[in-house]
């Protein structure tokens, strides 16, 4: 819904645009003004997308109101409607940057066609927005993944730990961290703050699909914590405290202490759990390989929530079994490269990358990341069992077409009879195998011809025909035009 401020000094001329609007079902609502000083105060209130100004009115006229409405809302629309045709006052309109200058009496259709243009640009400007938003939302999502990802691991230095809490209005320095699960991202807010007893507390939170970790900024943590605890049983969420942190220096350590507590709440089914040393089991070879196959079952059972809270408890155990990072890192490569095999084995076509050993905060990521991946893929296949192989042999060809690829070749690829791979080719790629390599070779034929320094015999080959002629005679067909109009051989 928009909105319209009218303001003229006649009302029957507010009112008929009004009724005007209002037969038109347009979704937009009317804001009315009987003067320039109206019209500016209700624009403080009702912030209008468009305004039609009268430019004679008492008081202040339509052009000084329409300098004063743009000063505050610079995106408005501003349209003159006035009995007045001077160049002086039409001058002035174009300066002001006005949308429209229409001399009254208006006629219905001038006013309609107006609207219908000016709500098409504000639905694009919506649209764009919402983009742009969402593009940031994406950079500060990949951002706060990887700043984590670091924090968690004690990869962040305190200048940059100050620096990044500081952008977020947080100057404290004591707190507690909690992992939480089941609550979801929006709600995060109100659950800390409703009801609460103590001072100031400060959030940053950093979620994943199966948890929120939460950096509690206070020095009231034990307050906090009791009337968290005391309130949280009324909801079906999860939630590990770890040890509190009097330093951001100690942050990593809380955040490692409270998923410990919080896997021991998710194994037993409890609500809350505090961190506490006795939670450290001692290393055992048995339940590393027990947990790994029970998130290979979660994932090839695409429970991916399930599969990542069983994927922080492998991750726990390995560490709290060694002391030094790099032993770590070993006995979670080998771990990890028997599961990542697993998963290639029951999950056909799925591109799996080598299995990192900088750091086991790298590890961390490929793990979540193959088990997003693999838990997508499994949902797609699902739904429809083809579509992942199609998009596998879309890819292939794009990255082989100058090799030689038969229709066996292809449905070789993903495993399905010739025959039965050709009827499907019509449904997945919209044409017969043939057409659709023949496409998409003529496609980057014309793109490299018209691009690049290549000469018609080298392009050729390079979408897999090694007879001149004949690709010439195929390009001709596809184009309408011969190659060497592109480009001299």
């Amino acid at each position: 819904m928009y909105t319209l401020l009218i303001a003229d000094d006649e009302p029957l001329e507010c009112d008929a645009i009004e009724l005007l609007v209002t037969r038109a079902k347009l979704p937009i609502r009317v804001v009315k003004a009987g003067n320039g000083n109206e019209a500016v105060l209700l624009a403080k209130q009702y912030h209008p997308h468009i305004a039609f100004l009268d430019i004679r009115m008492p008081g202040m006229d339509g052009l000084e109101a329409a300098k004063l409405i743009r000063k505050e809302h610079s995106e408005c629309y501003i349209v003159f409607l006035t009995a007045w045709s001077t160049f002086e006052y039409a001058h002035q309109a174009i300066r002001l940057k006005a949308s429209e200058y229409l001399v009254k009496p208006v006629q219905r259709k001038e006013v309609y066609d107006l609207l219908d243009r000016l709500i098409a640009n504000l639905e694009k400007q919506k649209e764009n927005k919402l983009q742009q938003e969402e593009e940031i939302r994406e950079v500060l999502n990949i951002f706060s993944r990887e700043f984590f990802a670091a924090l968690k691991y004690g990869r962040v230095s305190e200048d940059a730990m100050q620096s990044y809490f500081m952008m977020q209005g947080i100057k404290e320095k004591e707190g507690v961290a909690l992992i939480i699960g089941g609550l979801p991202e929006e709600e995060i807010q109100e659950f800390f703050m409703q009801g609460r007893t103590w001072g100031h507390l400060w959030l940053s939170y950093f979620p994943s699909v199966d948890r929120i970790t939460v950096l509690l900024f206070t020095n009231q943590s034990a307050k906090v914590i009791e009337q968290i605890a005391g309130r949280q049983k009324e909801q079906e969420i999860t939630i590990g405290i770890g040890v509190p942190f009097n330093d951001f220096a100690l942050i990593p350590h809380s955040i490692a202490t409270a998923s410990i507590a919080y896997t021991t709440a998710f194994r037993q089914n409890l609500r809350l759990q505090r961190y506490s040393d006795v939670l450290v089991t001692p290393k055992d070879q048995r339940k590393i390989i027990q947990i790994r196959n029970q998130m290979l079952s979660e994932t090839l059972d695409a429970k991916l929530e399930r599969a990542r809270t069983l994927a922080h408890e492998l991750l726990d155990v390995i560490l709290g079994s060694h002391e030094q990072e790099e032993r770590a890192i070993d006995e979670l490569f080998e771990v990890l490269t028997v599961f990542s095999y697993e998963v290639g084995k029951a999950v056909t076509l799925l591109r799996i990358p080598s299995v990192p050993k900088s750091s086991v905060m790298e590890m961390e990521i490929y793990l979540m990341d193959l088990l997003d991946t693999a838990c997508k893929a499994i949902e797609q296949d699902r739904m429809d069992r083809y579509e992942r192989p199609f998009a596998f042999i879309k890819q292939y060809l794009e990255e082989h077409m100058e090799s030689p690829i038969s229709l066996e070749d292809a449905a070789n690829l993903i495993g399905l009879n010739t025959k039965y791979f050709s009827r499907l080719c019509k449904t997945y790629l919209g044409a017969t195998f043939v057409e659709y390599l023949t496409r998409i070779r003529m496609e980057k034929a014309y793109k490299l011809l018209c691009d690049s320094n290549y000469t018609i015999r080298e392009v050729a080959e390079m979408t897999g025909f090694h007879d001149q002629n004949y690709f010439s005679r195929v390009f001709r067909q596809h184009h309408g035009v011969p190659p060497s109009s592109l480009k001299g051989s």
